[in-house]
């Protein structure tokens, strides 16, 4: 592997974590207006159109058992975690949902080693102790912040149905084509998310988007869901695992980011410790666990 793979590799990894940091800015600002469901709508089905012709190469046949699964995927990787997403952006800011969301490692950890009996390390506790008075400290809004407390709180919905996507992907991912999987979870997302949206139209119209809301569709549909993901998994076999997802820690720090400068969003205080005890609580605990897991191996 040549230094020039590597740089190319790295690139394309911060390609894929810019545009997931900088989705929280910009689904926030079309669904001022595009309906939340709408939106999430629109995003998968065009992502799925986009990933259709690479999946098809795979010649695969998913049992009855497999389909249920995948279904379950979708519907909890998409449709209920952007239900949860596209609504609450409505409610707060780009900053608090990009914050609140970089817990979901440590609550996944915590559920699995609930799931498993196993104690959680000090240093693992120790961050989610961090990260828990980080959201803690954020969560609503003052007289600064145009984020509220409803935002905030179905954000943590959107942790829990990732989480639970989380623990049913384990399942049946090493089964597939990561490409292939992935447009059979969009696929399914897109088509749940349908009635949904179809509801959202009849019973909360919205006047035509403008050029900018189109676009933002297209940013989400074609660079977030489709190309980012290509990016990231084209770079971890070159950067390796651990490499790459140190690069996740990234993603709160964009989005805050471009919630300030893209948004204008208020960039406080509390928003700076909170964010500060989030990503450093996350990181920390993801540090010391793979630090302990190296020792074990060796």
């Amino acid at each position: 592997m040549t230094s020039k793979d590597r740089i190319i590799a790295l690139a394309a990894a911060l390609f894929a974590v810019f545009v997931w940091g900088a989705s929280f800015a910009v689904t926030r600002a079309a669904v001022q207006e595009i309906a939340p469901m709408a939106l999430a709508f629109l995003r998968f089905a065009l992502a799925a159109a986009i990933l259709w012709p690479a999946a098809m190469r795979f010649d695969v046949s998913p049992t009855r058992a497999e389909r249920r699964t995948i279904f379950v995927l979708g519907f909890l990787g998409v449709t209920l975690y952007f239900a949860f997403e596209n609504v609450g952006l409505v409610f707060t800011t780009a900053s608090h949902g990009a914050l609140i969301i970089a817990i979901i490692p440590l609550v996944t950890e915590l559920i699995v080693a609930r799931r498993d009996r196993r104690r959680l390390s000090t240093p693992v506790l120790t961050g989610l102790a961090a990260a828990l008075a980080g959201v803690a400290l954020i969560f609503g809004h003052d007289s600064a912040e145009p984020a509220g407390a409803l935002g905030d709180l179905l954000m943590l919905g959107a942790v829990a149905s990732w989480v639970g996507y989380t623990l049913v992907a384990e399942r049946i991912v090493p089964k597939y084509p990561g490409i292939y999987l992935t447009w059979k979870i969009m696929a399914v997302g897109a088509l749940t998310l349908l009635p949904a949206a179809l509801l959202e139209a009849f019973f909360l119209p919205f006047a035509p988007p403008s050029a900018a809301a189109w676009g933002a569709v297209a940013f989400l549909g074609i660079f977030c869901s489709a190309l980012a993901y290509l990016t990231w998994n084209y770079s971890i076999p070159i950067l390796g695992v651990n490499a790459t997802n140190t690069l996740i820690y990234l993603i709160p720090l964009v989005g805050v980011l471009t919630g300030v400068l893209a948004l204008g969003e208020p960039f406080t205080v509390r928003i700076a410790l909170g964010g500060a005890l989030i990503v450093g609580g996350v990181a920390w605990a993801g540090w010391r666990q793979q630090a302990a897991l190296r020792m074990r191996d060796d």
